[in-house]
């Protein structure tokens, strides 16, 4: 076969092979590769035995049929033997047409090969780095919805036994600095620390094919999350970044519980209500704060006594939510008490109230509706200061608004007008109930429209117990409403004077 003169120095390797994969024509690049001879190779040795046995089976039972159907092929990476080695290149062949013979080029690929293996260890850096990231997420993304110890230890088994792998996780958390355990996920024993306490130190460290991670939070070790089964073998420097997340909630979540209980008790105490006991009289009350995260707001209710055989009642309105209006809300409350005497009457209540604001900015403009019952008559005396008129539920007879008695809102004083209150004189079972704008107000409705769908609700629950009327009416006048108002509804019954033998009276 004739070749061009520079054939046999080209800077690539060249064959010619005929039909049988024989080698009958060599350059000298390849023969250096291959470390022989031409008079070794030319008509001696078969082209597969030039390559690595991987290279050599590829080639008979890959490349060489495919070359015979296509005729060609083009950068197929292969290996050739060599005294030094195995030498990547990179093949291209084509079949000579008439002859059969093949024309093979072997390109040098050493520098392609390190180059694809740097990128290969590239790619995996940045897959490990993402991993990494993607867990770090996740734990992250679960701690920060925790607010309470329970929660986070959840969010740190959830995490346990996914991004990070264990087959079962266990988080024991420091109690008086000693470790039990709070809560366990999956399968298998419960995985326990190997000391009783954390004084082995803030690092990831591995006992028994397990893995112990204490939790280190803003002063102390607050718990120790306990693996085993990992599969892989966990980066420690994730499960430390793990740790530090988990150790900084755990503490958060039980200053926030202890925040909370103490917010919990403040509050009921801001609401607590112990009405006098008589069988002349009975309440109930329903009480929903528009802020979720509060157990009061701006509305308030009390029933107390103003004097011997007078029970006072009050529902009262601060304008605003959350803890600046449940702070007014307890200042007014208490006023209301320390302003009511014996024969001063509502109105007069409400004018000294008037005085009360004018040093707490807060309560100004709240809305107060309070009643006076004589408890030996049924006279009922009330004012309302800009609050929703009292719904009056008669024993018999229909139910209406108790329009009577009314002014403007606390602090809101028209001089020359003073503040006026009216009386009714009510029957024995006759109901009373009091209410906020919340229970009535919507968006989606006109008041006048609230106002009838209350008294209606009422009158369609008549015959329960109080406590379970104002639950009703509530639940009726809110359904499909998300709360953003606080609400409370207060219903009083006057029962009449006692019967011989008679007992206090049931809301």
């Amino acid at each position: 076969m004739s070749a061009p003169d520079d054939w046999t120095a080209a800077p690539c390797g060249l064959l010619v092979l005929d039909p049988a994969g024989t080698v009958v024509r060599v350059n000298d690049q390849l023969l250096a590769w291959a470390g022989r001879p031409a008079a070794d190779v030319v008509d001696r040795v078969r082209f597969g035995d030039l390559l690595s046995v991987g290279g050599r089976l590829y080639w008979e039972t890959h490349l060489a049929p495919r070359l015979q159907l296509e005729g060609r092929l083009q950068e197929i990476s292969v290996e050739l033997r060599s005294p030094d080695g195995r030498v990547p290149v990179l093949l291209s062949a084509a079949v000579v047409p008439g002859s059969g013979h093949v024309r093979v080029a072997l390109h040098g690929a050493r520098d392609r090969v390190r180059f694809e293996r740097e990128l290969r260890a590239a790619r995996e850096q940045a897959q490990h780095a993402v991993d990494r990231l993607s867990t770090l997420q996740a734990v992250t993304w679960g701690l920060s919805r925790a607010t309470g110890v329970r929660e986070v230890v959840e969010a740190v088994l959830t995490a346990a036994t996914g991004p990070l792998g264990a087959a079962t996780a266990a988080v024991w958390t420091s109690v008086e600095g000693h470790l039990q355990l709070h809560s366990a996920r999956g399968e298998g024993p419960v995985p326990a620390p190997s000391a009783p306490d954390l004084a082995a130190g803030p690092a990831p460290r591995s006992a028994d094919g397990r893995f112990e991670v204490p939790l280190p939070g803003a002063a102390g070790f607050p718990g120790v999350l306990v693996l085993a089964g990992v599969d892989p073998v966990p980066d420690t420097d994730v499960l430390a970044a793990v740790a530090q997340q988990a150790g900084l909630a755990l503490d958060r979540a039980r200053l926030h519980e202890q925040s909370a209980g103490v917010a919990h008790a403040l509050q009921h105490a801001m609401l607590a209500v112990h009405p006098p006991v008589d069988p002349r009289y009975a309440v109930g009350a329903t009480y929903r704060a528009g802020v979720e995260m509060l157990e009061v707001g701006g509305d308030w209710y009390d029933v107390f006594l103003v004097g011997p055989g007078t029970l006072g009642v009050v529902v009262g309105d601060v304008v605003g939510r959350g803890l600046v209006a449940a702070s007014a809300m307890g200042q007014l409350r208490s006023a209301v008490r320390a302003v009511s005497e014996p024969g001063a009457g509502p109105a007069t209540a409400l004018t000294r109230l008037d005085r009360f604001v004018e040093q707490v900015p807060t309560a100004q403009m709240a809305t107060v509706a309070y009643a006076e019952l004589d408890l030996a008559t049924g006279v009922l005396r009330y004012a309302c200061a800009g609050h929703p008129p009292p719904l009056l539920l008669p024993a018999d007879g229909p139910d209406h608004y108790l329009w009577g008695g009314r002014s403007t809102p606390l602090g809101a004083v028209v001089e020359g007008v003073p503040r006026t209150g009216t009386s009714l004189q009510l029957r024995a079972g006759d109901r009373v109930l009091l209410y906020t704008d919340g229970l009535v107000e919507r968006r989606d409705r006109g008041l006048d429209e609230g106002m009838a769908a209350l008294a209606l609700a009422a009158e369609q629950v008549r015959g329960r117990s109080l406590g379970d009327t104002t639950e009703a009416v509530t639940a009726v006048m809110l359904q499909g409403e998300v709360v953003s108002d606080d609400v409370c509804a207060l219903l009083l019954r006057w029962s009449g004077p006692p019967q011989q033998g008679g007992v206090a009276a049931s809301g």
